[in-house]
């Protein structure tokens, strides 16, 4: 199978305070074929759990990795770190996260910053990332050149991913599941709507977060989505995805 027909599925807020609840998602998802994640890692999640001080959790990462899984830098802290400038900054920030754009309103080196700090954090327990992915999705034009500036291969969006190396974006639309005032219950049923349209796209992506587990219906519906998606689908991560595209011959479809 091709990355023609493929499902992405990443876990976002990778963290020592989550790390039972991700641990319960990859099992249950490995229940129905999806062994293949990419792991969104917090380096220090709201400055709080510094990874470098969990070796148990750090053990466990490595461990994903050799069995298959990706590990992608998921900004530094995953909060705010000053109130977001202009109306649309501000609307982002209330209705897409909770107060946790970490990159949405930072200079460039800010950006460089937090970034090399986390790339550094990860290099100190044996891990390293290639993809970078903010908080929420949620980053200005500084904070991608930074992303690019500090050798980082990719990023994504809601509805692309952006290789940053060659400077190409492809669209691969996602279904997002976890906090923010748009993705509770009626963000399921929006999304459950949506199926059928995301369906029709080469790579679709779904996103979930530790408290998608909270509920257990609404994680029984989540699973029973991703079920439907891997049909005729190879599950794979945001890194071989990538390979894959830069594989494809120029100006092949996409």
């Amino acid at each position: 199978m091709t990355a023609a027909r493929a499902l992405v599925v990443s876990v976002h807020d990778v963290a020592p305070p989550q790390w039972g609840q991700v641990r319960a998602m990859l099992d249950r998802l490995a229940a129905v074929g999806v062994r293949r994640r990419s792991l969104l890692v917090v380096p220090d999640f709201h400055g709080r759990a510094p990874i470098d001080e969990h070796d148990g959790f750090c053990a466990w990462l490595r461990d994903r990795r050799a069995e298959g899984d990706e590990i992608v830098l998921h900004g530094y802290a995953h909060r705010e770190v000053r109130a977001p400038r202009g109306a649309v900054a501000r609307f982002k920030n209330r209705w897409f996260t909770l107060g946790e754009g970490e990159f949405l309103s930072l200079d460039y080196e800010e950006a460089c910053q937090r970034i090399q700090r986390g790339l550094a954090m990860l290099a100190r327990v044996g891990l390293g990332a290639r993809g970078f992915v903010p908080p929420a999705w949620l980053i200005n034009d500084a904070g991608l050149k930074a992303a690019h500036d500090c050798g980082l291969d990719y990023t994504n969006s809601y509805l692309k991913v952006s290789d940053l190396t060659h400077g190409r974006t492809r669209f691969a639309p996602s279904l997002v599941f976890g906090p923010g005032h748009l993705d509770e219950d009626l963000g399921i049923r929006l999304q459950d709507g949506a199926f059928r349209a995301a369906a029709r796209s080469p790579v679709v992506r779904v996103a979930l977060h530790p408290p998608c587990l909270a509920n257990p219906e609404r994680w029984a519906r989540i699973v029973t989505l991703v079920e439907r998606h891997l049909r005729g689908r190879e599950a794979i991560t945001y890194a071989e995805l990538l390979a894959r595209w830069r594989a494809r011959p120029a100006g092949s479809a996409s």
